[in-house]
């Protein structure tokens, strides 16, 4: 695959954290952006890169000349501003394939690239759109989609509880899009999206993996803890998983108080085998107040954890030890999440542990502020994305995530 990275922004609204580089280059944890971005399309299969560059475009091809990791790098520059459209017709001139990728480069975008290209090509698409599922957000248009995929409509940016919009990760097939009459500075989103979306063929790709723009400051200071502490994982590294809604199906408004009810969610056990390879200890927290309530002892829930421990063990993974919190929620009760008494009876039974080192997957908010209250990074579990959380769809996805960022950086 060949992939055009549009690296050409000014970064107007990152001035004060850039330093007066391109956005594309700002760095995460010393490392400029746009490494990160190229290190996960390789890990994907993208073999050649074309970067459209222009505001202070000398600081890039002095930073990647002419290769990296083994990928050639061309350089399609901008000596006036094109707008996104006249920009990807600019660099395409630089490719040889029938479809080329094309990336926004100010966002980072973990998916399926090789599934997305396929359902590009056999669907014979014009362009194919990865979208996001998101929740309470208004930075974003929204995209409405037909039953087969196809792309009716663009909504301008509004206040949304609940939405798809565009992860700014494309695959255009070339002459479809090249041949069309263009002027020299146009707009990708406005005058082919939106303009053409009845007479080209556009199809949506929905992807569960990760999502982060660093457009804006919040979202670049996100990007430290997020990217950076991802890209930094290694077996001194620690996991806390919740258990129902992440390695088993939630009860509504009930507990798993056998193995009766325990249903293990799809791919879960197997990517705590995957995750296994990345990170030292891994550790279930999970509140059991159906213990205080009566409805269960802990007897049974040993019996339920043996199987969840076993199971694992089964699939090639390991649980080191699992922390519940069996009282009534109360103030006092500081074993209970969103306290943070189960992170350190960890530490406490594993002294290696390190809370700036360790990674809190969950369902909940009380979750999310278990792990913010420890000092940890946190990933939300939840079927639509946050802006506020880094999220994924399911533990499996989260395991990809990780897997495609070792796979990139055994290519350094």
């Amino acid at each position: 695959m060949e992939a055009i990275i549009l690296a050409g922004g000014l970064g107007t609204r990152l001035k004060n954290v850039s330093k007066q580089m391109p956005k594309s280059m700002a760095l995460i944890q010393e490392k400029p952006f746009l490494e990160y971005q190229m290190d996960l399309l390789i890990a994907q299969g993208v073999k050649s890169f074309v970067l459209s560059i222009g505001y202070k475009s000398e600081q890039i091809q002095e930073h990647f000349k002419d290769s990296y990791k083994n990928c050639n790098v061309l350089y399609a520059i901008e000596k006036e501003l094109l707008g996104t459209g006249g920009a990807i017709k600019n660099a395409m001139r630089f490719t040889n394939s029938e479809n080329v990728v094309v990336a926004n480069g100010d966002s980072l975008v973990v998916t399926d690239l090789q599934k997305q290209l396929q359902f590009h090509i056999e669907n014979k698409a014009d362009v194919t759109l990865a979208l996001k599922r998101m929740k309470n957000f208004e930075r974003y248009g929204t995209v409405k989609l037909d039953e087969q995929s196809r792309i009716t409509n663009f909504i301008e940016k509004q206040p949304i509880s609940e939405g798809i919009i565009n992860a700014g990760l494309y695959i255009f097939n070339v002459k479809s899009y090249t041949e069309r009459e263009w002027p020299q500075k146009f707009s990708v989103e406005k005058d082919y999206f939106e303009a053409c979306v009845n007479d080209a063929k556009m199809l949506g790709f929905l992807m569960n993996g990760y999502f982060l723009d660093i457009g804006i400051p919040s979202d670049f200071q996100k990007a430290q803890t997020e990217i950076g502490s991802f890209f930094k994982i290694d077996k001194s590294w620690t996991l806390f998983l919740d258990r129902d809604g992440v390695i088993n199906k939630k009860r509504d408004n009930d507990y798993v108080k056998n193995l009766d009810e325990l249903e293990f969610l799809p791919g879960a056990l197997k990517a705590i085998s995957t995750l296994n390879k990345y990170f030292h200890k891994i550790f279930i927290v999970t509140n059991q107040q159906g213990i205080g309530k009566g409805l269960m002892s802990v007897e049974d829930l040993k019996v339920v954890h043996d199987k969840v421990v076993s199971s694992v063990k089964e699939n090639g993974g390991n649980i080191d030890e699992v922390y519940f919190a069996p009282d009534l929620a109360s103030a006092a009760n500081q074993l209970r999440k969103p306290n943070i008494g189960m992170a350190e009876k960890a530490k406490s039974d594993f002294p290696s542990v390190e809370f700036h080192k360790s990674i809190m997957v969950g369902d909940s908010l009380s979750d999310m502020e278990f792990g913010k209250n420890a000092g940890m990074v946190n990933v939300y579990i939840s079927e639509v994305g946050s802006e506020e959380y880094y999220s994924c769809k399911s533990l499996i996805d989260f395991a990809s995530l990780i897997d495609a960022i070792f796979e990139s950086e055994r290519l350094v």
